[in-house]
């Protein structure tokens, strides 16, 4: 699977006061040279396009130091991002900047070779004042349960209440947290909006009591709406695409069943390939029974596909798809992404790998 990296755009309204400096420092030990942007942008930019530069230079020997006469937050903390580039453009990256108007804030990148190797995030640390400490410690951790949930490592949903648990511990002690909210946005925005988990249900009990001066819990509620709105026009199994010889299949090309599974993956995709097992014997010992398996590679180079297929055929109908129209249909952005639909194409379960594919399948065949 390839590595979906973080981004993330803060900030709040121009509100500008402040009676002493506030400071930021970073250090970045593996990057001796380049570029860096301290960005600001409240939820009403971001929906906009648009942001406001507080600070831009070049940066060498892996430091970088600025200091502000005034920051744009509507309370006594509030967040800024971090953009940074190296000297070639080669390397990229956002990152959230917690700050206090009257303190200083210190921020350390580590791992940025792994990072840059695609074996994990990036650590980053934040000191200086109790915000930045807390976010620190939050943030890390998050980073954490994040690369668990990407690598399917433990129980999904407890990974997502973990998650929570971090969620609320920042925002009940910051409630006005740009960051977390962005965090959490974002994240919330990678699930499918038919997906019911901790992470989706802390979202909506946060909605269900707005402080409409909290310009990022509002942001946070007309985001949950248009899931809403994407989980009604994505309940129903519908698709066009291509098999070996190039004819075109559609749902209802598919046998007869009583339960379809519609695995989503691609022939470069290490942990779709590990489940091909697994959904070998589901289909050995369910097919008789009225299960099928649809699988629908999102590759980007047919004549890859077309290789992988031929040397590891597989049961059952095996298809390639456009995947920028079916991420989009979908709502999705990692893969594998499994799901099942009834005899009438009603998506009943989504968001399935490893033993989550086994349980969800076992219950409804054995109903």
């Amino acid at each position: 699977m390839k590595k979906t990296r973080f981004l993330f755009a803060l900030l709040v309204v121009l509100f500008a006061s402040c009676s002493k400096e506030a400071s930021f420092i970073m250090e970045i030990p593996e990057l001796t040279e380049g570029n860096i942007s301290v960005i600001y942008a409240d939820p009403e930019q971001i929906e906009a396009g648009v942001q406001d530069t507080l600070a831009s230079a070049a940066f060498a020997n892996g430091k970088f130091e600025a200091v502000f006469d005034s920051l744009p937050f509507d309370s006594d903390y509030g967040d800024c991002s971090v953009v940074i580039t190296d000297k070639e453009h080669k390397f990229a990256c956002n990152l959230p900047l917690p700050m206090r108007k009257d303190k200083k804030t210190s921020m350390k990148i580590g791992e940025l070779n792994s990072f840059l190797k695609g074996e994990s995030y990036l650590r980053t640390t934040y000191s200086g004042n109790d915000y930045a400490e807390s976010f620190s410690d939050f943030f890390n951790k998050l980073i954490t349960e994040s690369e668990n949930l990407q690598k399917h490592s433990g129980n999904v949903k407890r990974i997502y209440e973990k998650q929570v648990a971090l969620y609320k511990s920042i925002l009940e002690k910051y409630p006005k947290s740009g960051a977390a909210y962005s965090l959490l946005i974002g994240q919330i925005i990678r699930t499918s909006p038919t997906d019911s988990n901790p992470l989706s249900d802390y979202c909506s009990e946060l909605c269900l009591d707005v402080d409409y001066k909290n310009k990022w819990a509002v942001y946070l509620g007309n985001v949950m709406k248009d899931r809403q709105k994407k989980a009604l026009s994505s309940s129903v199994l519908s698709f066009a695409a291509l098999d070996m010889n190039e004819k075109t299949f559609t749902e209802r090309d598919i046998k007869p069943h009583k339960y379809v599974l519609v695995c989503f993956w691609a022939s470069w995709c290490k942990p779709c390939r590990e489940e091909v097992p697994l959904l070998k014997e589901l289909y050995k010992k369910y097919n008789g029974k009225g299960l099928e398996i649809v699988s629908i590679s999102i590759d980007t180079n047919p004549a890859e596909w077309l290789a992988y297929a031929k040397a590891n055929p597989l049961p059952w109908l095996s298809l390639i798809g456009n995947g920028r129209e079916l991420t989009s249909r979908y709502d999705f952005e990692m893969i594998p992404m499994n799901m099942i639909a009834d005899k009438d194409g009603k998506i009943l379960k989504r968001e399935l790998f490893g033993n989550d594919i086994r349980k969800a399948v076992e219950e409804l065949m054995n109903e």
